[in-house]
Formats: structure tokens, sequence, C-alpha cells
């Protein structure tokens, strides 16, 4: 099923915070941990930042959301609550082929604007690789990753994990992740979970890591984040108007997707 949201930033904001904060308690209560996968982009700066500092709890319950019962607050505010950080998986789904510490890194946007700002374990911290100068030998180590943190005793270990959520970016393009408009083999791979691609269209051009759309589509939910320069385009896609484009590939087999955009300036 498909969900749109939309209103101005600040209130788009709050209820996605809400929304994944409700998601993560649930997913712990339920299974024990929470696994998270961020975008990347600047887009998610501002969702980061409001993660790290949590939400009223009078808010939350305006929303409709249930207090948990072993709620954690915020260390500098106790009036507000913040995500099962402790609890917490994050990872990757996608990244730019440069080290951690280059300004184009999403791993290194991710680190400044939300990772430490919150108490999360280390080991729970999943970025891409990118130091062995193999993106494709990168990748396959991402994936030998998640097959390890993911693996089903008993079942098929074919099957690709399903992530509690996953944080989705939409391009002017249409591409999210990093997966492009064009690049049919990416588009069309079936088996691997994370693959290189070449991104010569990309901001900024260049080798790139991605989770493919098995993995995408195997999501429990998956949540777009969209400023209002894309609201058509989301309004579009989120409609079935666009099923040739890479997001609007996005299709959880037994999850919805949550488009949370940012209300057009004209509206």
């Amino acid at each position: 099923m498909t969900h749109w949201i939309s209103e101005p930033l600040d209130a788009l904001l709050e209820k996605a915070v809400a929304f994944i904060t409700d998601a993560a308690y649930r997913a712990v209560a339920e299974r024990g941990r929470f696994t998270l996968v961020l975008s990347g982009g600047n887009t998610p700066r501002a969702l980061h930042q409001k993660l790290a500092e949590g939400i009223s709890e009078e808010r939350y319950r305006e929303l409709g959301y249930k207090l948990p019962a072993e709620v954690r607050r915020c260390t500098r505010d106790p009036e507000r609550i913040v995500p099962p950080w402790a609890h917490t998986l994050l990872f990757q789904g996608d990244e730019r082929y440069v080290p951690p510490s280059h300004p184009d890194s999403n791993y290194g946007m991710a680190r400044e604007t939300l990772l430490r700002q919150v108490c999360i374990k280390p080991a729970n911290i999943h970025r891409m690789p990118t130091e062995s100068g193999d993106p494709a030998e990168d990748a396959r180590r991402y994936e030998s990753l998640l097959r390890g943190l993911f693996r089903k005793h008993g079942s098929d270990e074919t099957a690709p994990p399903s992530f509690d959520l996953i944080l989705l970016g939409l391009g002017d393009d249409g591409h999210t992740a990093s997966l492009f408009p064009g690049d049919e083999k990416s588009l069309d791979e079936k088996e691997r979970w994370v693959i290189a691609v070449d991104a010569p269209n990309g901001k900024p051009p260049g080798t790139r890591l991605t989770l493919t759309l098995p993995v995408i589509n195997e999501a429990k939910a998956v949540l777009f984040l969209i400023p209002s320069s894309r609201y058509e385009l989301a309004r579009s896609i989120s409609n079935g108007e666009k099923p040739e484009l890479p997001a609007g590939m996005v299709k959880p087999r037994s999850g919805d997707v949550w488009w949370f955009v940012e209300e057009a300036k004209w509206v």
C-alpha cells in the first residue's frame, strides 16, 4: 500500500521522526532490534538532526502514537523521546565511492548530522566500505556482511534481508539509492544484494555502491523523504504513472511505501 503525507518542512520532519520512532519501538518489541537503512544526498540532513533531538512526548501522542513501555528520553531534554538507539542497527542504502572523510561521502554526512549526536554502539553502525580500490569487491564484502547479520537458520539463505525500514530519496531524474534510469543491468539485477555502479549522471558523477531492488522490495516499510522541488515528480510516481523510473520500481513485496513530501510552495 502507498501512503502520501505532505506538509510544510518542519511539520513533515516532525511526522517523519514520529513515524520512525514508532517503527523502531515496534520492531524492538517484536524482534529485539530495529534495522534502519539510511539514505544519502543532502535531503536527509535535517531529518537526521531532528531524529537526534527527538520529539516531544506531547506531540508524539497528538500524532496518534502510543508511548512505549520502555521509552528512551533525550538526555538534554527529558520531555523529548528518542528512538531506541541501543537496539538499532544502521546500514547504508548507497554510497559514493570516496573515503568516509570526503565531503561527498554519504557516511560522512550521516556521521556529522546523526551518528555523533546519538548513543549508538559503533558495532551497530554498518557503513559501505570504499577503501579497497575495487568497488565490485567492496560490494561483495557488504553483501557478505548482510548475509551474516540476516542469516536465517533452516531457511532459504539466498532470500534478501527484510529491513524494518529503508529511507530513500528521489533524484530529479527519478533515481533512488544509486539506481539510475537507463541502467538496465542494475535495475534488472535479481540475485545480488549490493552492486557497484557507474553513475555518469550522478551528482557528483562517479562510481557508487547501492542496494538492489530485490533488497529494497523486501523491506517491511520504505519511507521516501522528498523536497518541495520534486513534489510533482513524487506525486506522479506515487500514483503509479512512471513505473519505468527506478523510484517507481520500489514496490515492497509485503510492506508499505510512505511518501513524506514537503508541501509545494504554490500549495
